[in-house]
């Protein structure tokens, strides 16, 4: 099976599980979710306004080449809950999936934790200790946010979406948002 394959197969998945899911749980999912885009928002926005574009532009955005796990299932929760349009990954390069021509398919607060918290050491340059330290706070509260979601579920979710498919696959889970850890 192709990483595309399983691309679409995770998606259709967790698509359906998320549709059963009840509402309780959707709606404490939606509310986790929405915690979880404004802190990917703060946390982008902040080396952004020192000029990180051009900082990751001139290097090429080395640290984007092997993104191909980062995706998560909390990640496509995030789109499912929003009801915003999937992006189209481009598997089969020996570069992120995710990336496009224009640079990440996915916005800031749509970004997988990995890709949103990662600043190297460059950007990091580019801002003052308070700044730095926000991220960090900024880092550790995204991070309890999407615990919360695996506690609600009662499962590890953090995983590249493709390795959590996988697991699906080989009968060693009964789904990919429920199921055994």
């Amino acid at each position: 099976m192709t990483d595309q394959e399983m691309w679409n197969n995770a998606v259709a998945v967790v698509r359906a599980e998320y549709g059963g899911l009840p509402e309780p749980v959707r709606a404490k999912v939606y509310s986790l979710s929405a915690s979880i885009q404004r802190l990917k928002a703060e946390i982008a926005s902040i080396p952004e306004k020192k000029g990180a574009s051009g900082a990751c532009f001139s290097c090429g955005g080395r640290c984007c080449e092997k993104g191909k796990y980062h995706f998560s299932a909390i990640d496509l929760l995030v789109f499912l809950d929003t009801g915003r349009e999937l992006f189209d990954p481009s598997f089969g390069e020996d570069s992120c999936p995710y990336m496009g021509t224009g640079g990440c398919l996915m916005e800031p607060p749509y970004r997988p934790f990995t890709c949103i918290t990662f600043h190297c050491e460059r950007l990091e340059g580019l801002l003052s200790p308070a700044e730095v330290e926000r991220l960090y706070e900024l880092e550790r509260s995204l991070r309890r946010h999407y615990g919360h979601i695996e506690e609600l579920f009662g499962r590890r979710m953090t995983q590249g979406l493709l390795l959590s498919y996988g697991r699906y696959v080989e009968g060693k889970s009964s789904g990919i948002l429920a199921g055994n850890s």
